[in-house]
C-alpha cells in the first residue's frame, strides 16, 4: 500500500519559498529585529529547510499577525448620551421662547445651561438664529417681514415637539450666528 500523499505543512517547499524567508530576515535584520548571528542562524535553517513546517519557525516571530481593521469612527453625535428629561424640557423651552419675539430666553438657556448640555446649546443656539434671522428679515423689508412671526410660532411649536422628543433639530435656511449645532448636526454629503 502506497504512502499517504504529504499535506498542509508536510509538503516541501520551493526555492522561492526559501527565498521570500530570506527577504523576511533581510528586513528584520536591516530594522534591527535581529543581530548578526541570529540572521546567519536562521538563514542557515532556512536554507537547510525541505518543508513548510521547517520555514514557519524560523519567521514566527519577525512576522506580524494580522491585525483587524480599525472600526470606523463614530460621528460625535453618536457617542453623546442621550438628553435627559430635564434637557429635552429646557431645549423645548428654548424653542417655544420663539413666541415671544425677543432673544432673552433662548439667550439665557445658551450661557447658563448651554454651559453643561450640549442638547440645550444645540436647540437654544437654533432658537437664537431662528429670531435673529427674523428680526433681520423684519429690518431689511421695513416691517413686511413681521408676517413671517405667524410662521415662525407654527415652527416654534414644531420645534419644541422635536425637542421633548429629544431628538436634533437641523434650520439650514437660519443665520449661523450661533453656529449651527455643534456635535449634533448631521454632516452634509
Amino acid at each position: 500500500m502506497p504512502p499517504a500523499p504529504p499535506v498542509g505543512d508536510e509538503l516541501r517547499c520551493t526555492d522561492a519559498d526559501r527565498d521570500r524567508v530570506i527577504d523576511l530576515l533581510k528586513a528584520a535584520y536591516a530594522d534591527g529585529r535581529l543581530d548578526q548571528a541570529e540572521f546567519d542562524v536562521r538563514f542557515d535553517l532556512t536554507m537547510k529547510a525541505k518543508t513548510y513546517a521547517a520555514l514557519e519557525p524560523i519567521t514566527r516571530d519577525l512576522v506580524a499577525q494580522p491585525t483587524p481593521a480599525p472600526a470606523p469612527a463614530k460621528p460625535a453625535r453618536d457617542l453623546l448620551p442621550p438628553p435627559t428629561t430635564e434637557e429635552r424640557l429646557l431645549a423645548a423651552l428654548a424653542q417655544a421662547t420663539t413666541w415671544v419675539p425677543v432673544v432673552i430666553g433662548p439667550a439665557i438657556l445658551y450661557y447658563t445651561v448651554g454651559k453643561r448640555s450640549e442638547f440645550v446649546k444645540h436647540h437654544a443656539a437654533g432658537a437664537l438664529n431662528l429670531q435673529l434671522t427674523l428680526l433681520a428679515v423684519t429690518i431689511v423689508t421695513f416691517g413686511l417681514g413681521g408676517a413671517l412671526y405667524g410662521i415662525a410660532w407654527v415652527l416654534a411649536t414644531a420645534f419644541a415637539v422635536v425637542a421633548l422628543a429629544g431628538a436634533p433639530l437641523r434650520q439650514p435656511w437660519v443665520l449661523p450666528i450661533f453656529g449651527r449645532g455643534g456635535p449634533y448636526e448631521k454632516k452634509q454629503d
